[in-house]
């Protein structure tokens, strides 16, 4: 089984074409003791986060609402004034929202934060913090940390006692779909919903799916970390996965579009996250639609002017795309959940006759 090459951070989009980017090895394993698949190329010293790094989406109505409901979750579970502190906040987007709403006390860790928010600590948390808190929140960290059990150990040691919540992408969904573009080199783990379960020996833990079932969460107690998934971890009980028969649908789909795009007009992606890159980089493997692509759209104005990493695909925002469609073009939409976002937008600009395409 060949390793795939791939950009390291695709949330990390490049100053200019010439730029120097990163790239690694995905090679996937599962435990089949856990359900739990991990890159086993993983490198962690290619994995850089800096100021660079742009993962909010804060910038679309659909994730806000997907956050508020997060928010509302939460809210049911713990009585106003507990204790919130979110590990890995990223831009701080959560912390303000719940910090907005007023039912906690919040703060907040990330070491690629850009701001000056007072309740957020521009740091990575480390074994020698000891802190209080009612309520650890974890938004899409744990995928990005290897041996996730060791990482959770640390919180543990770090928190005491609490509750902790994990929102990660749901593997299930991601095969069930065909979604090989969700598979990422910043992504080292990928879990299952059993998987999820199995971090935790606490049989009151709640679990379910959220955004469209593309992502999953646990809330659990912080105390009671299950032995068995570091034990399971540890053994032998691993099969090499293959990419391409993890995902036979990928060169069908690929070659489909391609031949849908056909010789008039242009292609454009919307979506300039983890989505549209890798999708791209697949389609360079295939050598089909990147020469078709005038350009990847993006809502969040910290990306647009720069490029996607691998494909060097440029990023510009929604009223470049406006600027330039016509019937002829076909916009590919990269996260389904932000079709009905996206066609709106494109009705109120008179561009109902774009074709468009979900990925």
């Amino acid at each position: 089984m060949v390793a795939l090459r791939v950009p390291t951070i695709p949330n990390s989009p490049l100053e200019s074409a010439e730029h120097p980017q990163a790239s690694g090895q995905i090679q996937l394993r599962q435990n089949t003791v856990l359900d739990f698949v991990e890159n086993a190329a993983f490198d962690p010293d290619l994995a850089v986060y800096d100021d660079n790094y742009q993962n909010s989406q804060a910038h679309s109505a659909q994730f806000l609402a997907h956050m508020r409901a997060v928010l509302e979750l939460l809210k049911a579970r713990f009585p106003r004034g507990s204790r919130l502190v979110e590990v890995g906040c990223g831009k701080g987007d959560f912390v303000a929202l719940a910090e907005a709403d007023g039912h906690f006390e919040v703060s907040g860790y990330d070491a690629t934060y850009e701001g000056d928010h007072p309740r957020i600590v521009k740091r990575y948390l480390t074994s020698a913090d000891r802190l209080d808190a009612d309520l650890v929140v974890m938004r899409h960290v744990l995928e990005h940390i290897p041996q996730p059990h060791g990482f959770l150990a640390m919180i543990q040691q770090v928190f005491g006692t609490g509750s902790v919540y994990i929102e990660v992408p749901s593997h299930d969904w991601i095969v069930e779909n065909q979604a090989f573009f969700d598979i990422t080199y910043e992504h080292v783990n990928y879990f299952s919903q059993a998987a999820l379960r199995r971090l935790f020996d606490d049989a009151d833990a709640q679990a379910g799916l959220l955004f469209g079932d593309q992502y999953q969460y646990i809330l659990a107690d912080i105390a009671k970390l299950s032995d068995a998934f570091p034990a399971a971890y540890a053994g032998e009980a691993w099969r090499m996965l293959d990419f391409d028969e993890l995902f036979p649908q990928l060169r069908e789909r690929i070659h489909a579009l391609d031949a849908s795009a056909g010789v008039q007009g242009k292609v454009y992606l919307w979506g300039a996250a983890t989505k549209g890159c890798m999708f791209l980089v697949h389609c360079m493997r295939h050598g089909k639609l990147v020469d078709k692509l005038g350009f990847a759209v993006d809502i969040n104005p910290r990306k647009c002017g720069k490029f996607l990493p691998g494909s060097l695909v440029p990023i510009k925002s929604k009223e470049d795309l406006f600027a330039v469609a016509t019937d002829a073009d076909l916009l590919l939409v990269a996260n389904p959940n932000y079709a009905d976002e996206i066609r709106l937008a494109l009705r109120e600009q008179g561009l109902e006759r774009l074709r468009v395409e979900v990925l």
